[in-house]
């Protein structure tokens, strides 16, 4: 087990809408503008008996809707779309640059603050980067149980009562999550992870999944 393992499970089960023949090219840019935004990758597949969209889960199929070429066939098509795709998962595969990763860990932090209660880990690479999070962090203590993550190339600064793990191990000098527990409720439990790919680029997932946050957070607890 590794987070590069779960990252590369997630990627293979990105979720997935197949457009089978469809009747026209505006549908296909119809489809992409209202999915594309959700992490919902969109494909075309020619030679297909009649205009259809496949939903998939990873490779498994999911449900497989009628296309057609008018208003009310693609108002249709779009309601059972999204119907079929609220079932699965919220987890998206994401590749950042630098503001994009601080832009979601915000989002993650905040949520967090607003539940004010249980535990968030984060990994920031290297101990300079705790130096630029020192004050946010010194905050977030104050009412979650907060760890930090790093390879120990200095000295970590004040950060309150956060407890900073200083790990020498490659897989945390590559790799950014934060991950929040959602004090157990499985309404807010969070967490983003990701690999640094290429300078300052980073690939990997945004999930809202209790079932994945929970085993991000066990392995990183187990681990380190």
């Amino acid at each position: 087990m590794s987070l590069g393992r779960i990252i590369d499970r997630v990627e293979r089960h990105e979720r997935r809408v197949t457009l089978q023949s469809p009747p026209s090219r505006a549908v296909v840019s119809a489809v992409r503008r209202t999915f594309g935004p959700q992490g919902v990758s969109v494909d075309v597949e020619d030679g297909a008996d009649r205009p259809s969209a496949l939903v998939r889960d990873g490779g498994d199929v999911v449900t497989a809707v009628p296309l057609g070429d008018d208003a009310a066939s693609f108002e249709a098509a779009t309601e059972a779309l999204t119907d079929a795709l609220s079932t699965l998962d919220r987890t998206t595969f994401v590749s950042y640059d630098l503001s994009g990763m601080f832009a979601t860990t915000r989002e993650i932090e905040d949520r967090a603050w607003r539940v004010g209660s249980g535990r968030l880990r984060a990994g920031f690479q290297r101990v300079g980067a705790l130096a630029e999070q020192a004050a946010v962090y010194a905050q977030l203590s104050t009412a979650l149980d907060v760890h930090a993550y790093a390879v120990p190339d200095g000295s970590p600064p004040d950060m309150g009562e956060t407890v900073v793990h200083l790990e020498p191990a490659p897989e945390i000098e590559r790799s950014w999550f934060v991950v929040y527990d959602g004090d157990g409720r499985a309404a807010h439990k969070c967490a983003l992870v990701a690999e640094e790919r290429g300078p300052r680029r980073f690939s990997g997932f945004l999930t809202y999944a209790p079932s994945l946050v929970d085993e991000v957070d066990d392995y990183i607890a187990a681990t380190y």
